[in-house]
Parts: C-alpha cells; sequence; structure tokens
C-alpha cells in the first residue's frame, strides 16, 4: 500500500536520555509497571516530548509476557483464591497502549495489534490510515516485547533460535500528515508481498538505494525487532541514500515491506 505521512521523531529503549522521574512523576505508579511496560511507556513519553497527539497505536507479538507468566503461576500455587489484580491487569496486550494514553491524556483511537511477526507493520499500516483519512494530525506508533527465560527456552527447544539471537526491545515513532522542519522521513509504503524477495528484488521493486533485512545483529530476533531496523534505516538517510527499504520476514514467514525516503 503506497501511503504518505512523516516521522517526525522516534525513540527506542536503548537509547533513552530522559530521566524516568520526570517522565512518569509518580513514584507509586513507576513501582507498579513491570520491565516491559516501563520499557514502552518511557520509550514513548520520550518520544512524544510532551506533545499532543490524536491516537495511539501499539504493536507487540509476545504482550507482557513476565506478568502472563506470574499470574498463572499465582493461580496454581494459591489454588485460584487471594489473587493479586496487578499481574493480571498488566497481562493483557494492551496495557502500554493504555498507560501512555493515560500519562499523556489521550482520548483519541487506541489500538494494538498483535499480529505475531507483522505486528508493527500492521500497526504502522493502521496509524497512516488514520492519518490519510483525515482522523488524525499526529499519531503515536510503537512495538514492544520482551523476552523471558521460559519463553526462551521453549523457543530454543523448537530450534528456532539456530542462527539468531534471541532479543527484546521498544520503539516509538511520531507520525504526522504535513512535513515540517522537523520532519526525519517520509513513510512511502508499507507493502506484504506473496513471494519471498531477496536484497537486489526489494532494491528494484520498491526504487530503495539501501536494503535493511532482519537485521538480528543489532536487534535481537523478536516478533516487532522490525520497528527497531526501520529506526536504523531512517538514521541512514541522507547524501546518497534516498530511499530506504526495511524487509521484515521474521522466523522465515513471508516478508513485509516498509519504505521509507528522505522528507
Amino acid at each position: 500500500m503506497k501511503t504518505c505521512c512523516y516521522i517526525e521523531r522516534f525513540a527506542t529503549h536503548d537509547a533513552l536520555t530522559a530521566d524516568p522521574k520526570k517522565l512518569v512523576p509518580d513514584p507509586m505508579l513507576r513501582r507498579r509497571m513491570s520491565r516491559v511496560v516501563k520499557m514502552g511507556v518511557l520509550t514513548a513519553l520520550e518520544c512524544l516530548q510532551g506533545e499532543r497527539i490524536d491516537a495511539i497505536v501499539t504493536a507487540t507479538g509476545f504482550g507482557c509476557l513476565a506478568d502472563s507468566e506470574k499470574f498463572l503461576r499465582n493461580l496454581l500455587e494459591r489454588d485460584e483464591e487471594l489473587l493479586t489484580p496487578t499481574p493480571f491487569i498488566q497481562s493483557t496486550f494492551n496495557t502500554i497502549g493504555a498507560q501512555v494514553a493515560f500519562l499523556c491524556g489521550c482520548r483519541g483511537s487506541n489500538t494494538t495489534f498483535t499480529h505475531r511477526g507483522r505486528s508493527f507493520e500492521s500497526a504502522l499500516l493502521e496509524a497512516s490510515m488514520l492519518l490519510a483519512e483525515g482522523s488524525a494530525r499526529r499519531v503515536l506508533v510503537g512495538a514492544a516485547d520482551e523476552r523471558t527465560p521460559s519463553q526462551h527456552r521453549v523457543m530454543e527447544r523448537m530450534g528456532l533460535w539456530r542462527g539468531r539471537e534471541d532479543g527484546e526491545g521498544a520503539t516509538f515513532l511520531l507520525l504526522s500528515r504535513v512535513p515540517s522542519s522537523e520532519s526525519r522521513a517520509c513513510l512511502t509504503a508499507i507493502d506484504f508481498p506473496d513471494e519471498p524477495l531477496d536484497k537486489e528484488q526489494i532494491a528494484v521493486r520498491y526504487v530503495a538505494d539501501r536494503v535493511l533485512c532482519d537485521d538480528y545483529a543489532l536487534t535481537g530476533c523478536y516478533p516487532t525487532a522490525s520497528a527497531r531496523t526501520l529506526v536504523h534505516g531512517i538514521e541512514a538517510l541522507g547524501g546518497s541514500v534516498r530511499r530506504v527499504a526495511v524487509c521484515n520476514s521474521y522466523l522465515d514467514n513471508r516478508p513485509s515491506i516498509i519504505v521509507v525516503a528522505c522528507p
């Protein structure tokens, strides 16, 4: 699908610069957040930098795994009695999007996609359609997934880490309908080809100067790693690199393509 919206700024969990106490002043709220929720919320708030938004779209492949495991473990150990609600509340897939909306005061559309390896691309497509149809002027879109010991063991037994490194991360981007002096890139296409493509074929089909495919050496392997790879693509824009295509074929599934260009 061809699209035209602008990426104003981005933030990643491994490059946060703001003090968490300033992003989330309430110490009790910070304490109650699980690791992945805190990772996602802090990344989203640093990306926003206090700006107002009309909608939030988040993506996750695994959701809040640690809290889901904790809730189920308590369910068994306590014989389904005297259960604390926090692990259950934070185990839902839309926890991060809801927390961000609460903290930034966004009352608009709030959607979470859990489409496995295509979760982030689905969220990005939803955000671009909201902008294209005029339902929003600024949309926060992002992704977060965490790594847990049990998840790692299960996937290792399935042989999924052969040649790959397990990973986790959170990435958020601020999208706008119109360009500004701060625009970092223009999102020009989101596509889901029916057949596998190599780098040369992707470069030709999407007229890209550079192609990034499953850059797990930098991000680690997790369902929404393509969000982090997209940031690498945006950072590569400039000079002779005018268009970058990001190819995501998580665990050797059919690819999805995101194309960004200089604004």
